[in-house]
């Protein structure tokens, strides 16, 4: 019995103990509570920090093919100078790249500034102008000048008078002749004579003093005409020089304009007689809308005629030139009409040089802008190139695949923008000397045929 009861006590001790570790195994449900917020607090403080922290900014996905963007990206260090900051930079770089990660991190970081040569190298326009020419359209030269001759001569009486080679007004016509037989086409003549009328009496002065009168209109020169025009007259009486000029500016009133020239011949032996003032004819004429100016030649002129001549042909804005012979007056007006000649040909030798100057410009710019986006692109190339041996010490490629995908990157770069501007170039250049022949070969044309027209 007593071992009975023994035994009973303790069971019961050993119940009791284990009661007592099960209790200590299983929290109440108040107990759990206070563990379940502290975890959330946990999680909602790591949300915040994370909000807080600063997201790492995603490397741009560089370009490739697209030379527009290429040009546009520009790395943040120069790679000669700042290798201490491109190398931290480096480290920082996450491990295990892909080739295309790899390729736009060194491109943010390294790649050089070509968008100023590029925009300088797009802005070269490859025409060279004359005028509106354009490589589409036919050449557009400036339309060649219009030059209007009126030649007034002196059909006074004292052009009868005698010189070494003949009769001053035979010869006069001879040589007016001549000139105006040599006119380039697309040159007027014009002729008008004063004076032509009476005898040189005072009786007939007013006659004759208002004898000033158009033989042949202003137009292209037409042989037959011209010889029966100078053959209607002889020398006669008095001379109304400031008539026949205030005449002309009447005749060439209309003849005006940016392509029109208008060249005035006066061929006297003398003064004015008529009471006129021909300076103060020739000054309005020389100033008015047409702007002629009025040539004096002298012809057997004595001292006091060459004075007030010479101050004519100053009023007019032209020249005087005294003249003695035969010889002497064509040589002359030889020489008047090669300066029209030659005032043209300045004209062609400074197209000459003008499209010379333009071509041999456009082709320096186009080489010298595409050597400097050839230069920086291949420097660059060589810089990434460095730049893939520090990332494989780095360890920051994912394997070798990616290691030669950089590589294939940044080859396919230099050859997208050279491969581009190469083509650009060579087609500018093709524009360029397209128009440099075109053009000099019009302005050639255009001299040969004025040599036809005034040479002799």
């Amino acid at each position: 019995m007593t071992n009975f009861k023994m035994l009973l006590v303790g069971n019961l001790l050993l119940a009791a103990m284990l009661a007592g570790c099960s209790s200590d195994e299983k929290p109440s449900a108040a107990d759990k509570q206070p563990a379940k917020e502290e975890q959330q607090a946990e999680k909602e403080a790591e949300k915040e920090a994370e909000k807080e922290a600063p997201a790492e900014p995603a490397i741009p996905e560089a370009a490739i093919h697209n030379v527009e963007e290429i040009v546009k990206e520009k790395g943040k260090y120069d790679a000669r100078n700042q290798m201490e900051e491109i190398q931290k930079e480096l480290e920082a770089a996450p491990d295990g790249m892909t080739g295309e990660e790899a390729y736009s991190l060194i491109v943010s970081l390294i790649a050089p500034d070509l968008e100023e040569p590029a925009a300088k190298f797009e802005a070269i326009d490859p025409v060279i102008t004359i005028d509106s020419a354009t490589p589409e359209d036919e050449i557009d030269l400036p339309e060649q000048e219009t030059v209007n001759v009126a030649v007034l001569l002196d059909a006074s009486g004292s052009m009868a008078g005698e010189v070494s080679s003949g009769q001053k007004m035979k010869l006069a016509k001879q040589a007016i002749q001549k000139y105006a037989a040599d006119l380039p086409e697309g040159s007027n003549v014009m002729l008008r004579i004063y004076g032509h009328k009476g005898e040189g009496t005072n009786a007939d002065k007013e006659m004759s003093c208002s004898s000033n009168e158009v033989v042949y209109d202003l137009s292209a020169y037409d042989e037959s005409k011209f010889t029966a025009a100078l053959e209607e007259f002889a020398p006669a009486g008095w001379t109304p020089l400031a008539g026949a000029i205030e005449a002309a500016e009447q005749d060439l009133q209309e003849q005006n304009g940016d392509n029109i020239r208008n060249v005035i011949y006066v061929v006297s032996d003398g003064i004015e007689t008529c009471g006129g003032n021909p300076v103060a004819a020739a000054a309005s004429l020389s100033g008015s809308g047409i702007e002629a100016e009025v040539n004096i030649i002298g012809f057997d002129v004595d001292n006091e005629g060459q004075k007030q001549l010479e101050e004519v042909a100053k009023a007019g804005k032209g020249q005087y030139k005294s003249v003695y012979s035969e010889s002497e007056l064509n040589e002359y007006l030889k020489q008047e009409y090669s300066r029209l000649y030659w005032e043209w040909l300045a004209w062609g030798n400074d197209r000459y040089y003008d499209i010379l100057h333009q071509s041999n410009n456009i082709y320096s710019d186009l080489l010298k802008y595409n050597n400097d986006i050839y230069g920086k692109s291949l420097a660059s190339l060589n810089n990434m190139y460095s730049m893939s041996n520090k990332l494989a010490d780095l360890g920051k490629f994912k394997d070798e695949e990616a290691a030669t995908k950089y590589k294939e990157l940044i080859e396919t770069r230099h050859e997208t923008v050279t491969q581009y501007f190469r083509q650009e170039q060579e087609r500018k250049d093709t524009i360029r000397k397209d128009m440099h022949e075109k053009l000099e070969a019009k302005v050639k044309q255009l001299q040969e045929e004025s040599e036809e027209n005034y040479g002799s």
